[in-house]
C-alpha cells in the first residue's frame, strides 16, 4: 500500500471509528427512548453474525483452526453484531426524526411511524433501474480503464482472480458487505449528518455527498489506479443516497446486495474474469 492509500485507508478508519463511538454515545444516552427500535437492532445483528458464520463454514477448514482462533472469531462476530445493533437503533429513530420511508411493520413508537410506510410495489422499480444503471456504468468504465484488481482484493480468490476461485463464501461475502455497508453509512452515518448538522430536507443533499465520499474513501486499494473504482463508486453512492432518501433503507440494502451478487453471475454468462470486470462495491 503506498503512501496515498495509506493516507486515505486512515482517513476512511478514523471516520468509521468516529461514528461507531458517536452513535454508541447517543445509544447509551438515550437507551429508554430507543427502545422501540431494539428489537430491529438485534434482528440486523443477528443476520449479519448468521451470513458471517455462513462466509466462515463455507470457506473454512475449521478442523484447521486453533482454540485461539476460533476464540478471536467469536470476539469479531460479537463486536460486529454490537456494532449493527448500535447503527441500526439509531438510524431508524433518526429516519423517523426526518420522516424518511421506513418499512417497520409495526407502530412501534409515538411517533407516527406507519405514516412512512412503503410497500414493495413502491420501491422494486427504482430500486432494479439503480441496479441496472450501475451495473451498465460499471461495465463500461472497466472496458475503457481495464483496471486491475488490487492484492487486497485478490486474497479473498487465492491469487487467481477466475470464476472459477469464485466460491460460496465469497458469494455470501459480498452479501454481507452490501448489508453492513448499508446499514452503516445510509442509514447511520448519513442520517447522523443530516440531523446534527441540520441538512434536512432540501439540504439533505450535502448528507449524500459527503457519506458517498467517505463510502469512496473506504474503497481504497481494491482496484488499481484507484481512481478508477472512485470514480465508479462516488457515483454510485449517490445513486444509493438518493435511493435512500426516497425509498428507505431496504430498497439500498435491495439494490446493493443484487449489484453484487449479478457482477459474478456476468462473469458465469459472459465468461469474463474478475480482472476485466468490477468484483463488487
Amino acid at each position: 500500500m503506498n503512501s496515498t492509500n495509506l493516507v486515505l485507508f486512515l482517513i476512511g478508519s478514523l471516520a468509521t471509528v468516529f461514528f461507531f463511538f458517536a452513535f454508541l454515545i447517543i445509544w447509551l444516552k438515550r437507551r429508554h427512548e430507543l427502545q422501540p427500535y431494539f428489537n430491529y437492532g438485534l434482528l440486523n445483528g443477528g443476520i449479519l453474525v448468521g451470513m458471517q458464520l455462513l462466509s466462515i463454514l463455507l470457506d473454512i477448514d475449521m478442523k484447521s483452526l486453533s482454540l485461539l482462533k476460533v476464540f478471536g472469531i467469536i470476539i469479531l462476530l460479537l463486536i460486529h453484531s454490537f456494532e449493527m445493533m448500535v447503527f441500526t437503533t439509531v438510524g431508524l429513530d433518526y429516519t423517523t426524526k426526518l420522516a424518511y420511508p421506513l418499512y417497520l411493520q409495526n407502530h412501534v413508537s409515538t411517533r407516527k411511524v406507519k405514516d412512512y410506510l412503503l410497500k414493495f410495489s413502491q420501491f422494486i422499480i427504482p430500486t432494479l433501474a439503480v441496479v441496472a444503471l450501475s451495473i451498465l456504468y460499471s461495465i463500461i468504465l472497466f472496458k475503457f480503464t481495464n483496471p486491475e484488481v488490487a492484492s487486497s482484493m485478490r486474497r479473498l480468490f487465492d491469487g487467481n482472480m477466475t470464476r472459477e476461485n469464485y466460491s460460496a463464501g465469497n458469494f455470501v461475502f459480498v452479501l454481507i458487505a452490501a448489508f453492513s455497508e448499508e446499514i452503516t453509512y445510509r442509514l447511520g452515518i448519513q442520517n447522523y449528518l443530516a440531523i446534527h448538522l441540520n441538512w434536512r430536507h432540501s439540504r439533505y443533499w450535502l448528507a449524500i455527498l459527503v457519506t458517498s465520499i467517505l463510502w469512496t474513501i473506504g474503497h481504497t486499494d481494491t482496484l488499481h489506479p484507484n481512481w478508477v473504482k472512485f470514480a465508479q463508486i462516488f457515483p454510485i453512492g449517490l445513486l444509493l443516497g438518493w435511493l435512500f432518501r426516497k425509498y428507505g433503507i431496504i430498497s439500498c440494502i435491495v439494490a446493493h446486495g443484487l449489484f453484487n451478487v449479478i457482477i459474478p453471475l456476468l462473469l458465469v454468462i459472459e465468461n469474463y474474469t474478475i480482472d476485466t470486470i468490477v468484483l463488487n462495491y
